[in-house]
């Protein structure tokens, strides 16, 4: 009796060992893939004016992809600036409620609506060229004096932009073409006018303005930028496509030069988070792996040797396939998160295995 049981022991210990065995040397071959690229649009459009990265790039949060051309308003004359609206504002809607979205106070405070018709009796007198410099009195009992240039002509009537002298707005003043006033070289008459701010507008989102309310601006100054699209509620760099997380550029669509819609795709983005390990599985072998599993994950063809890591199982398919043309079992879908991805790529093959006997 003692012998029977000594060999049901063995027998059972046997098949305890053999179970074990065959449960450590249960494995999966996998591939890295990634389970849900994505898809970043342009926010606005424009023309691209750099593309930092290229497909098969890694990429960290906040890298920024793509830059575009933003439009730039310029200062045409100098003056005192004023701002209406915020970055991410649409130009045209600041425009309809403002009138503008800078304007400038011109620093010629004031212009002159002028005539020949007083002007002193010689021919020479009642031709006026643009561009000339001229030089103002005031028509009354002040010796108010000054200087400018004339701006336009039309007929008779000329326009002067006052470069200096101490005017009000509404004086009537004479003006010569010689500095000491006299009368033989005076050319008209008119009045003094305040000019009127300048209005700048623009078209799409407002991204950034190269000023501050109140600055004193120099004719070419860049007042403010714009990018094709509609409003949006942002206040960082509209000008940029930045990658919203670390992963691998997939794909990207543009080139420098390349005019982009808003709203177009312009980059495909394989986030690490959402790197797998995509096995198959046999239904002999399906056993050994459940959901949750911690499994061991070997990539075995890496130009440093073999590189050794762990892995959750995630899921696992329902829906079972053919394992091949020499073999009458089913196969079934294995994915899993891999614990560390710095050395993953995709495509690379791997190989999964338990960690422990179950």
């Amino acid at each position: 009796m003692k012998k029977i049981l000594s060999v049901l022991a063995a027998a059972l210990l046997l098949v305890s060992v053999s179970c074990s065995a065959l449960a450590d040397s249960a494995t999966m071959n996998g591939t890295v893939v990634n389970v849900a690229p994505q898809t970043i649009t342009a926010a606005f459009g424009g023309t691209v004016k750099e593309v930092a990265f290229s497909a098969g790039d890694q990429v960290k949060a906040g890298d920024i992809l793509v830059a575009l051309e933003s439009k730039k308003v310029y200062a045409l004359e100098d003056g005192t600036v004023r701002l209406f609206g915020e970055v991410g504002d649409s130009a045209e809607m600041v425009t309809n409620r403002y009138g503008a979205v800078a304007y400038i106070e011109p620093a010629c405070e004031y212009t002159i609506a002028a005539s020949t018709k007083t002007a002193y009796n010689r021919e020479a007198n009642k031709t006026i060229h643009p561009g000339e410099s001229i030089y103002i009195q005031y028509a009354g009992y002040s010796k108010n004096t000054g200087a400018g240039f004339v701006t336009s002509v039309s007929g008779t009537s000329f326009n002067v932009e006052v470069t200096s002298g101490d005017f009000l707005n509404g004086e009537t003043v004479n003006i010569f073409r010689q500095e000491n006033f006299a009368a033989s070289s005076r050319i008209g008459k008119g009045t003094i006018e305040r000019q009127s701010p300048v209005a700048y507008t623009g078209e799409g989102v407002i991204v950034r303005y190269s000023v501050a309310d109140g600055d004193q601006v120099k004719k070419g100054d860049v007042l403010f930028e714009t990018v094709s699209g509609s409003f949006i509620n942002q206040r960082e760099d509209l000008t940029v496509i930045k990658a919203p997380t670390d992963g691998v550029i997939a794909s990207i669509s543009l080139s420098q030069g390349d005019t982009v819609e808003a709203g177009a795709a312009a980059v495909e983005l394989y986030a690490n988070e959402s790197m797998r390990i995509e096995a198959s599985v046999t239904e002999t072998d399906l056993q050994y792996f459940s959901v949750g599993d911690q499994v061991k994950i070997e990539l075995i063809y890496l130009e440093n040797g073999e590189y050794t890591t762990t892995g959750t199982v995630e899921k696992i398919s329902r829906i079972g396939a053919a394992a091949g043309q020499d073999s009458e079992e089913a196969s079934y879908t294995v994915y899993i998160i891999p614990a560390e991805t710095e050395k993953l790529l995709y495509g690379m093959t791997a190989v999964i295995s338990q960690l422990q006997a179950k």
